[in-house]
């Protein structure tokens, strides 16, 4: 593996840091692994993460930007190579050595390093956080057959995928609105109740002012709900990375929207009863309601925006609290039992729908879901392009993920690291990263879409988002 130092100068000369792990964070507060004085730096500025020999910079929202060579860093981040000239702040900047290892490289000791602006004994190099979370594979086509759930009615095993177009009878009449309570007045991006539309119109894509106004998605023409995908997906992209995002690709548009018309679809089945998948699009996003005050503190209380929260479990398991797959997880959030207990789950052996454990309970799964989600935006980022790596990665695990995108990197350098460059060079990933994982992202939008724009689709319900009492 090539060697990857950073060097900067200091009144006692050059100081070099190298980067041995797979992410070094910089700024100015005790959250970033490198540390300057340097008051043009937010608290956690930019992140640096390795990927083999690869290298990327991606700038974690901060106040005055990152620049490489003197351009900004894109949102999705930029790569470097040797020679780059990183600008942190008023002050702070970088050059990038990447060089071939030698054995006397090898076995040189990390060298500390120190403030731009201060002298060693000021600020030192913290600690690179490394976090150890356990690889969790869950195949979501495993759980959409033959699951054995468990909720407050009787439970029917779906045979049936959720993004499958179904006609199965007439439109049912609405139904009651859940007991939980919504937001009064949703905020801004960031805000645990800001919804798909607080935010303004931003990027290429997606300008609202040609959305067919007062249109439900049902009336709409193929190429308004198109547009209408593009739109909201982009919104969902900024919240998440509370952030402006980069333009979302064609293809991965069209993924989104073929999972909205699968959900769209749900509107005209019939109310199956129990908890299952493809049930009533009225009935599933109903339940999604009643647990999101739990998912909302969670996540909340992680720093995590919680949609990333109340949409993973949409796709893992309709919110049904205890659904089973046939490999095993458990849950609203189908956590594996080495998985659970990492995240501080009392798991018991041979859990079950019958015999339950906390698996099954919605306010300790909501909190060890945050917990994994802190720990895979710590791997990936929390910038609008990273995000979506992180909530990828949920599903493949952390290594099915790095391995599959440094294939795609490898194929073109000026390739953006984001998940839709894994969509776009499907053919050199692995087939079962094509054959599932794919979905997994583009799902999520789509879940996202109609949970935080729910009268769009004919719903009689406020943003799922919104539900927090």
């Amino acid at each position: 593996m090539k060697q990857v130092t950073l060097t900067y100068q200091t009144p006692e000369g050059p100081q070099t840091i190298t980067i041995d792990g797979e992410r070094l964070s910089f700024g100015r507060g005790s959250e970033a692994d490198q540390r300057f004085a340097d008051n043009g730096l937010s608290r956690l500025h930019a992140v640096v993460y390795r990927e083999g020999d690869r290298i990327w910079i991606v700038d974690e929202n901060s106040t005055n930007g990152t620049f490489v060579n003197g351009e900004r860093v894109a949102a999705a981040g930029t790569p470097l190579r040797d020679g780059d000239r990183i600008k942190l702040g008023d002050n702070t900047t970088l050059t990038v050595s990447v060089a071939e290892p030698t054995p006397a490289a090898a076995e040189q000791p990390a060298v500390q390093s120190v403030s731009a602006a201060a002298p060693p004994a000021s600020f030192g190099m913290l600690p690179v956080i490394v976090i150890a979370v356990a690889i969790m594979v869950i195949s979501v086509s495993a759980v959409l057959i033959g699951f054995a759930v468990f909720d407050s009615g009787p439970q029917i095993a779906s045979n049936r995928d959720f993004d499958e177009p179904i006609d199965d009878g007439p439109r049912p009449s609405p139904t009651q609105k859940p007991s939980g309570s919504p937001a009064s007045s949703p905020g801004t991006a960031g805000n645990s109740n800001a919804s798909a539309d607080d935010l303004p119109a931003n990027g290429p894509t997606g300008p609202t002012s040609n959305l067919p106004p007062g249109k439900k998605y049902a009336e709409m023409t193929d190429t308004e709900r198109r547009q209408y995908i593009e739109a909201k997906a982009m919104r969902i992209a900024q919240i998440i990375g509370n952030s402006g995002s980069d333009a979302i690709p064609a293809a991965a548009v069209d993924k989104i929207k073929g999972f909205v018309d699968g959900y769209a679809s749900r509107a005209k089945v019939k109310p199956l009863g129990g908890c299952r998948f493809g049930d009533n699009l009225q009935v599933t996003f109903e339940r999604a309601s009643k647990n999101a005050p739990f998912v909302v503190r969670a996540f909340n209380e992680k720093g995590i925006d919680p949609r990333i929260g109340l949409y993973l479990a949409m796709i893992e398991s309709e919110h049904c609290v205890c659904l089973q797959s046939p490999t095993g997880p458990l849950g609203m959030f189908q956590f594996t039992k080495a998985t659970a207990e990492i995240h501080g789950l009392k798991v018991i052996s041979g859990a079950s729908p019958s015999n339950p454990d906390e698996r099954c309970q919605p306010e300790p799964a909501a909190r060890a879901a945050a917990s994994y989600m802190k720990a895979l935006t710590g791997r990936y980022g929390t910038g609008p392009a990273s995000v979506p790596l992180a909530i990828g990665s949920y599903n493949s695990g952390e290594g099915g993920l790095s391995s599959n995108l440094q294939k795609a990197l490898d194929s073109n350098s000026g390739l953006p690291r984001d998940f839709w460059t894994l969509i776009a060079n499907g053919d050199k990933l692995s087939k079962q990263f094509q054959s599932e994982n794919f979905k997994y992202v583009p799902k999520f939008f789509a879940a996202a879409i109609i949970g935080e724009n729910p009268q769009d689709f004919g719903l009689n319900l406020q943003p799922v988002s919104t539900y927090t009492k």
